[in-house]
């Protein structure tokens, strides 16, 4: 379902080639080693070891250790790498001045990005329980899309506490993980029935 996108790629990439050539074979295994990671966790491997992370980067488990202090500075990179990937996306501009619209273009934008992180996002979601630095990540994105949403809604809408609680679900990640993986909707079904969703709850907050 997950795949390599291209904003993550240039994140990984980063610069161009250093002159030094000592330094761009460090920052090459380094590469190498971060890209393993991500690779095995959309593999289905939601909590991949070290010696796996260095046999899927063709490096030496020494090499990992060398460039990273523990396998929690992977996630951590892995982490920076996919929020400075997709934030740009997440607070972008809406097109349209309407707030309703604006709800529909969150959900349809979220989908889209969803499809990328999927996998990520569950392998943190799971290992945050183990982990602090991992843990204030995930509150950070959590955060992060509840003030998106707060900055959508009108007061009024806001201040209805059970409305607005049922806006954050309709438009939240596991909302979008139920219907399209556990019931295995199509991408444009799965964003069909979110919004259908939010609507049913619009019209009973206006009716």
């Amino acid at each position: 379902m997950a795949d390599q996108s291209v904003a993550v790629e240039k994140v990984i990439d980063g610069e161009g080639p250093l002159a030094d050539g000592r330094r761009e074979r460090s920052r090459s295994s380094r590469k190498k080693i971060i890209q393993a990671m991500m690779d095995l966790i959309v593999q289905g491997d939601i909590d991949p070891s070290a010696a796996k992370v260095a046999e899927q980067a063709g490096v030496g488990l020494r090499s990992v250790f060398r460039h990273f202090d523990d396998k929690e500075s992977i996630y951590r990179e892995m982490d920076e790498i996919l929020w400075n990937a997709y934030q740009p996306r997440i607070t972008a501009p809406f097109r349209s001045d309407d707030w309703r619209e604006q709800l529909v273009e969150l959900i349809e934008r979220r989908s889209k990005i969803y499809e990328h992180t999927a996998p990520y996002r569950l392998s943190t979601s799971i290992r945050r329980f183990q982990s602090p630095m991992l843990k204030k990540n995930y509150d950070r994105l959590l955060k992060g899309e509840r003030n998106l949403l707060r900055g959508i809604l009108p007061p009024t809408i806001e201040r209805d506490s059970e409305r607005g609680r049922a806006i954050v679900l309709a438009t939240s990640f596991d909302c979008w993980r139920h219907f399209r993986q556990d019931e295995g909707l199509s991408k444009t079904k799965t964003v069909e029935v979110i919004t259908q969703l939010l609507r049913d709850i619009l019209d009973q907050i206006e009716s």
